[in-house]
Parts: C-alpha cells; sequence; structure tokens
C-alpha cells in the first residue's frame, strides 16, 4: 500500500479516476463492508430475530410463511429470510450458520452501493459516483444497520433501484423499467405494503411535476416496469392463498387491510415530525451538506430537474414515514437516499471555509476516537492506565482480553492507510468527505476487529443458553414460558432447538419446566409448588433476568 500512494505526491480528490484512487475507493468499500459479516453471534434485537425464522426455515419450515419459534411471523414479507436461509444452505458447511447467514446483509448492502453509485451518474456525471457511495457509507445512521442480519437492508435496496430508475428511463426506458419493477417488487416483498405508500407517489408523481425525467416511450417503460414488479407483488401472496388459506388470511390483515382501508394508513403512533430531528444525525454528513448544496445552488439550483426529484421524493418520504411507521430510528433508513444524492450533487460547490470546518471536525472526532479505542484495547491487554481498566470491568466483570496477531495487524494497517491518506491528500471538499468516510471505516473497523470479543461477550445471548442447556432435566418434556421477546424466543430455538408454550397466549400446558424473563429489579415469586432450578443472564447485562423453574 506504501508502493501505491508512492506513486503521486500528493492525492487530489478532484472526482477524476486513476488507479489510485480506485483502489483506495474499493479497499475503503471493502473495509466497511466486511468487518462484522463474521465473527460473533447473533445479537438483539432483528438479528435474533431473524436466525430464528431462517432456522425454522432450515429445518422444515413452511418458506411461503415463516415462523418464528412455531408462531406465525408478519411483520415482514419473507424474501430477506429466503436469502439469508438459501446462503445458509449453501455455506453452514464451511462457517457458522448465524456467519453465513449474516452475509445476505452483505450482498444486499452491496448492492444497494452499486444502485447508489448508478444513481448518482444518472443524475450528475460520473464524477459523482464514487463520492455518492463514500457518502453513504460514511453515514452515521448506517454503520451499525448497514452490517446487521435485518430486513430493513433488502428494503434499502429496494427503494435505490426504484428511485434511480426514475432518471434513467429518459434515455434506457426499458432497463429502466426492469429496475424499477424489480426495486419496487424487492422493496414490497420486504416491507409489505408501506412500499405502495412510499414508492408509488414518488414513481407517479415525477413524471408529472419533473418532465425532464418523463420515459421517453412510456407504453414500453410502463410495460418493462409491471412484467418485472408482477413476479413479486403476485407470485407470492397466490402461492400463500392457494397452499395456506389460513396463514393468507392473517398476512392479508397485515398487508392488505392497511390498503384497503384509509383509515389504516396513519400508525397509532406515529409522529410526523419524528423524522425530521432524526435525520439530522442519523443521515450525517449527507443532511447537513445536502443543505448546503440547495443553499449555494439558491434558485438556479432549484430548477433543475436532480433537485427537484430528490426533493420531491424526501417530501414524500417525510411525511410518509412520520405519519405510518412507528418512530423508529432504523426507518429512517430511505431518507438516506435523495439526502445522499443531493449532497453528492453538490459537494464540489460547497465553500472553502464550510469544507475546511468540515475535515477539522471529522480529523478531531475519528482521531479522538481511534485513540480511545486503541487506548481501551492496550489497556485491557496491559492492566493500565487503571481508572479506563476499572471502566471496563464495572461494564463487564470478569472479561479477560487476550492478543490476536491477525486483528492487530488488520487494524493497525488501516489506522495508519487513514494517516498517510490524510497528510498525502490536497485540501478539498472531497477531502474532507474521504476523510470522514476513512475515519469512520477505521473506528468500525477497530471495534470489529481490537473489541469485537468485548463486545461480543457483552452482547451475545450463546453462554446464557448454554449454562440454561445444562440445568434443564433430562426427559424434562415441554417448557412454558413467561415474558420472553421475540429475540429470545428466536435465539432459545436457534441455540437449544427449544419452542415454549407462551402463557401470555392464554396456552392451557401441563408443561414441568417454566422459563421467565422479567427485569432484575422486578420482583418476582413463583406460585406454590415451582421450584428455581436456574438463574443467569448476559454478561453485565442489567435488564434482563430469566429464572427456569421446576414443577
Amino acid at each position: 500500500m506504501r508502493t501505491l500512494l508512492s506513486a503521486e505526491k500528493n492525492l487530489n480528490f478532484d472526482g477524476k479516476a486513476t488507479p489510485l484512487k480506485t483502489a483506495l475507493f474499493l479497499l475503503v468499500c471493502l473495509a466497511w463492508l466486511l468487518p462484522g459479516l463474521t465473527g460473533h453471534t447473533p445479537w438483539k434485537y432483528d438479528e435474533a430475530v431473524s436466525q430464528g425464522i431462517v432456522h425454522s426455515l432450515l429445518r422444515g419450515g413452511s418458506w411461503l410463511s415463516p415462523d418464528l419459534a412455531g408462531e406465525p411471523y408478519l411483520a415482514h414479507p419473507p424474501l430477506f429470510f429466503w436469502v439469508t436461509a438459501t446462503l445458509t444452505g449453501w455455506l453452514r458447511e464451511f462457517i457458522p450458520a448465524h456467519d453465513a447467514a449474516r452475509l445476505a446483509s452483505g450482498c444486499f448492502m452491496a448492492i444497494t452501493m452499486l444502485g447508489v453509485a448508478l444513481g448518482a451518474r444518472e443524475l450528475f456525471g460520473p464524477r459523482a459516483m464514487r463520492v455518492s457511495v463514500l457518502m453513504l457509507i460514511g453515514s452515521v445512521g448506517l454503520v451499525i444497520r448497514g452490517h446487521e442480519m435485518s430486513t430493513d437492508l433488502a428494503w434499502l435496496t429496494g427503494i435505490t433501484w426504484t428511485l434511480i430508475a426514475i432518471p434513467m428511463a429518459r434515455t434506457r426506458p426499458v432497463l429502466a423499467g426492469v429496475f424499477g419493477g424489480l426495486g419496487f417488487g424487492i422493496a414490497f416483498l420486504s416491507q409489505g405494503s408501506l412500499a405502495l405508500g412510499l414508492l408509488l407517489p414518488i414513481v407517479v408523481l415525477t413524471p408529472v411535476l419533473v418532465p425532464d425525467y418523463r420515459p421517453q416511450q412510456p407504453l414500453r417503460h410502463a410495460l418493462a416496469w409491471f412484467l418485472a414488479a408482477a413476479p413479486c407483488l403476485l407470485v407470492w401472496p397466490w402461492a400463500l392463498y392457494e397452499h395456506a388459506p389460513r396463514m393468507f388470511r392473517l398476512w392479508w390483515s397485515v398487508l392488505g387491510n392497511p390498503i384497503l382501508h384509509p383509515s389504516l394508513w396513519a400508525a397509532s403512533d406515529g409522529i410526523p415530525t419524528y423524522y425530521f430531528g432524526v435525520a439530522a444525525w442519523f443521515a450525517w454528513p449527507a443532511a447537513p451538506l445536502a443543505l448546503g448544496a440547495l443553499w449555494n445552488g439558491g434558485i438556479r439550483g432549484l430548477r433543475t430537474p436532480q433537485t427537484r426529484f430528490l426533493l420531491l421524493a424526501l417530501l414524500v418520504m417525510l411525511p410518509v414515514l412520520g405519519f405510518c411507521t412507528t418512530p423508529r430510528e432504523s426507518n429512517a433508513l430511505p431518507l438516506l437516499l435523495p439526502l445522499v444524492l443531493l449532497a453528492s450533487g453538490g459537494i464540489d460547490t460547497l465553500r472553502r471555509g464550510a469544507a475546511s470546518a468540515f475535515d477539522w471536525f471529522g480529523m478531531l472526532t475519528f482521531g479522538l476516537l481511534t485513540t480511545v479505542l486503541w487506548l481501551g484495547w492496550i489497556a485491557q491487554l496491559t492492566g493500565q492506565p487503571a481508572r479506563i481498566v476499572g471502566y471496563l470491568d464495572a461494564q463487564l466483570p470478569g472479561y479477560h482480553a487476550t492478543f490476536q496477531p491477525a486483528a492487530f495487524g488488520l487494524a493497525l494497517g488501516l489506522t495508519l492507510l487513514w494517516v498517510i491518506t490524510i497528510l498525502r491528500s490536497r485540501q478539498s471538499a472531497r477531502r474532507a468527505l474521504v476523510n470522514w468516510t476513512v475515519g469512520m471505516t477505521v473506528s468500525w473497523m477497530l471495534v470489529m476487529t481490537l473489541w469485537l470479543p468485548y463486545v461480543e461477550a457483552s452482547r451475545s445471548y450463546q453462554g446464557m443458553m448454554l449454562s440454561l442447556a445444562k440445568a434443564i432435566p433430562p426427559h424434562a418434556g415441554c417448557m412454558a414460558s413467561s415474558g420472553l421477546g421475540e429475540p429470545q424466543r428466536g435465539l432459545l430455538y436457534y441455540f437449544l432447538s427449544i419452542r415454549t408454550q407462551r402463557l401470555e397466549l392464554g396456552t392451557h400446558t401441563h408443561c414441568r419446566l417454566w422459563l421467565v424473563q422479567s427485569h432484575p429489579r422486578d420482583s418476582f415469586a413463583a406460585p406454590p409448588g415451582w421450584r428455581l432450578l436456574w438463574t443467569g443472564a448476559r454478561a453485565g447485562d442489567r435488564s434482563e433476568r430469566f429464572q427456569l423453574f421446576e414443577y
């Protein structure tokens, strides 16, 4: 890498492609994408739920109507679980099943990154391709979510390809129709009816309000769009109706009723202004850079078709998400796309003072963060500084760090690469973005290499599940449960192949074992006749307590 960097005395991030900058770009993308996909067990929330569903599919569960620990799972359509289970089936002989499953997240993120690059090229030309991807992966809200086993990543992929097909239709109507239809189908099979309310208004209104993006051949474009989307929209619901009519009625109550009954369009707990505030940090730095681009472009910028199209997408998404979804940070993922593309198109209009401030802020932020991460890791190994060691021990009692040469070498190499990139690059708005994204990537890499054993010890349920397994008497039969959340039920099935009979559902059971999940501060007294066999929790977890009783 030093030889590569020596090829140019200074790196000029001006949007022109060179072999060195292409190599650095690909290295940053891979360094951001790959760490965190393997090497740890499923963490809650979404990962634990997804792993439980995938485990059920691979053990004979219905692929038309996936279930979670024996109960129908209605929150999301099954596309993400199909892809995840397929990858797990192919790779579980070589790597742990949960690592194989999590690779599906990496696949969806890679397809999303490709779509963002193509969309930026269609809107702003080739010089915007790499900067748009760097803007995306530099977003604060995506760094953790983009590596989780979650249906949200398939949803983001579908939205991306639906949106980028709209400007593409003016020159390549058939190809744009295929991309747009497939993207919409993926979005529908990932999130359900929300795809209709979020994407159809943008697809329909853009040709009306932004005439520059009207399809060159509307009929051929519409036909290609419909033919590409139809299998996703029709085949799975029809197969479910034919082979599992009872499950179809349950799914239809979730997917169909919100479409046919306007009174159900709005979520009962929706907060219309929630995502305005969340986007400010979730989409950082894309959100402020997009606002800066709009300000610098002025009235003339607002008249360009690119800006009007992206603003239309943003103005549709904000109220739809605000009114129709439960306030949740991950629901802000769709907002990344218009903000990232707006910021990418206007990055070169950022004024010198603002670019310099952004550059210094990024270097100071990630310089401090990487220093803290390195110092904390060294403290775990050496026992000094004592104050840091005491704090870490208080958070995770009993943890002992070990030196891992491969993780150390990788973390050190990427840290040095970030420092060299900063020292060798010329000051510009693009350099500020590159420094920010590389700093974000280095910090994530340090967490997923040096700190992964510590994070895994604090977030994994595996040790607790193995302890529970030892406490279960032989030939104990069925197990009842109270208070188990979806993640815990999914992982109980994944690790121990146990499906509990939940008392919350009014189940009448004669099980001799009873597993109870509660908060440690809550007092729980078992009814007469029940004897406590085991109690446990994740290491360092102060919010969950599990107790196993026998009658």
